[in-house]
Parts: structure tokens; sequence; C-alpha cells
């Protein structure tokens, strides 16, 4: 899973780099400035309600960010991803159409996006009996 071994900043910060979003970008969306969000990837410790705004913003679970796994580690849950998380070198660099598609992801209602998540597993699965 994705920057498992990180701090929750380097997490955050990681994801908003694979996002494809600058601090400038990041800051917008949150209504701050950005030498705020930069101080907040480096030293701070996001507030309960950051954390939310951040998962919505990287579309990535609150217990993704503070634990780098889908898991608690009072709770074990079931990852919606056949694959997981991707690894950070994994996906780097996007090309515009990979990062375009992402915004488009974004942008779904949540039912629409697992319906996309659920065909890219179907597909995945056919593709390994292959």
């Amino acid at each position: 899973m994705a920057f498992e071994n990180n701090t929750v900043n380097q997490r955050i910060a990681g994801y908003r780099k694979l996002a494809g979003l600058t601090q400038e970008d990041a800051a917008k969306f949150l209504n701050m400035k950005r030498n705020t969000y930069a101080r907040m990837e480096k030293y701070g410790n996001p507030s309960p309600e950051m954390l939310k705004k951040l998962s919505e913003l990287y579309n990535v679970s609150v217990n993704v960010l503070l634990y780098g796994k889908e898991e608690n580690p009072y709770r074990s849950e079931v990852p919606k991803l056949v694959f997981g998380q991707p690894s950070f070198s994994d996906i780097l660099p996007l090309s515009i159409l990979e990062t375009n598609a992402i915004r488009m992801f974004r942008t779904m209602t949540k039912e629409d996006a697992q319906k996309i998540i659920d065909y890219f597993n179907k597909v995945y699965m056919e593709s390994k009996k292959r």
C-alpha cells in the first residue's frame, strides 16, 4: 500500500503529488493560504476536520492518511480495490490522458466511481487469467 511507512504529513504530500496538484491548488480547495498548507505538509498535525477535507480532496480514506493503509489498528476492513492502493513509484509520472481520467473520476458520484472501480477490477482479474 502506498506510503505505509511514512508519516501522516508525508502521506498528505504524496497523495497531493499523485493527484497532480500543486500546494497552491490544494490550498485553494481547502480555503487556506499556500504557505499554511505547506507548513501543514511539513510540520503540522492536521485536525480531524482537515483530515476529512484532505481525504475528500485526494479521494482516499482518513485511515489511509492516518495509517498508510485502509484498515486501522483496531478494526479490519475489506479494501474495495482488488489491487490495493498504488505505490508512489508505480504510477508516476502520469500521462495527460491518465491525469484527465483521474480528474473526471473525482467529479463522479461515489456510486458512479464505484462502478468504474468494479469495471477496472473485472478487467484486471480477466487479464490475470490470460
